[in-house]
């Protein structure tokens, strides 16, 4: 009876000591979730902002991933961006006063608040030989003046072709403003890490990732400001010819009475510009013909006078011969009358 009461105390004292170490390891359990939740909850007060920027389901991002770049976070624009439509324009045209059409589209360009980005302007010169002149110019014309300005251009000069393009890159300008938000939204995160970190390695990782962040900051701005000048500036390239006279619209050369009235001008037009140049031509290098002609002339007279001294030398040779044979002959003769 005193065995099996000794017993049923070891046994008492075995299940006491169990349920104590279970019950510390909860606790201890318990204490280090405590912890570990006391530690998340004062990181996401110093870094989510204002708790309308992220959704309370999203899981929390650690230190380590914000400072890769691998945060959970995500940023939708609720503004509507609007359309970002960029417009270029070339137009060839022509022209009889060129430096007069030259000085009316630099004028309305500065009317309508555009600026020229590029010109040019050639022919003209010694080595050039046709005295007709080419230019071109690049204009920047606010979007809301582009129909204006290529209206204007119609008005005075013949343009004899125009094309227009269009490029829709809202998409793009959407998508590049929404990463610059979402790399401002981890800059400022780490900003908040930044001023808590004492450690000299953490620091240092995050200033890195602080640096990498505006670089891309900067290519984003620069980036954008280029779409926003595209967009705000219509581009519009200008090609001048001068001629001596206009090519004939489509309208003109539709009927049949016009193709003909066309086609004949055309031919007298060059028929009269052919003796026009040769003209030129012929005056501009008269003192090389007259050069020439010299040259040639005395080139005639030597080769006529070496040719007639030719002549008569062979001429006398021949008499000479003719002489000598004859007096051969008489000889001959004279020798057979003496036998």
């Amino acid at each position: 009876m005193k065995k099996i009461k000794i017993k049923g105390l070891v046994a008492l004292a075995l299940l006491s000591v169990l349920f104590l170490g279970a019950c510390s390891g909860s606790m201890n359990k318990s204490s280090s979730e405590d912890s570990k939740n006391d530690m998340d909850m004062n990181y996401g007060e110093a870094t989510s902002g204002e708790k309308g920027d992220y959704p309370e389901t999203a899981p929390q991002d650690t230190a380590d991933d914000i400072v890769r770049g691998n945060g959970s976070f995500t940023s939708k624009s609720t503004v509507q961006t609007q359309d970002k439509i960029i417009r270029k324009v070339n137009m060839e045209v022509e022209t009889k006063e060129f430096d007069v059409l030259i000085n009316s589209i630099n004028e309305k360009i500065t009317e309508l608040e555009g600026y020229v980005e590029s010109s040019n302007v050639s022919g003209r010169s010694y080595n050039y030989n046709n005295d007709l002149r080419r230019g071109r110019i690049v204009a920047r014309i606010p979007k809301n003046s582009l129909d204006s300005f290529t209206d204007n251009i119609s008005d005075i000069a013949n343009v004899i072709n125009s094309t227009s393009d269009t490029e829709n890159v809202t998409l793009q300008y959407v998508d590049i403003e929404s990463r610059k938000k979402s790399l401002e939204i981890e800059q400022d995160r780490l900003w908040a890490l930044l001023e808590k970190e004492e450690t000299i390695e953490d620091i240092i990782t995050l200033e890195s990732r602080l640096s990498s962040i505006r670089y891309e900051l900067q290519n984003y701005e620069s980036t954008l400001r280029t779409f926003d000048n595209q967009v705000e500036y219509s581009t519009v390239t200008l090609s001048i010819y001068e001629v001596e006279r206009t090519s004939p619209s489509s309208e003109e050369v539709k009927t049949v009475g016009n193709r003909i009235k066309t086609g004949f001008s055309d031919t007298i037009y060059n028929i009269s510009e052919g003796l026009k140049n040769f003209a030129v031509w012929f005056v501009v290098n008269l003192p090389y013909i007259i050069i020439w002609a010299v040259i040639i002339t005395v080139a005639v007279l030597v080769t006529k006078r070496i040719i007639k001294k030719v002549q008569v030398k062979e001429m006398n040779e021949r008499l000479r011969i003719k002489n000598k044979m004859a007096e051969n002959q008489e000889n001959d003769n004279r020798d057979n009358k003496m036998i």
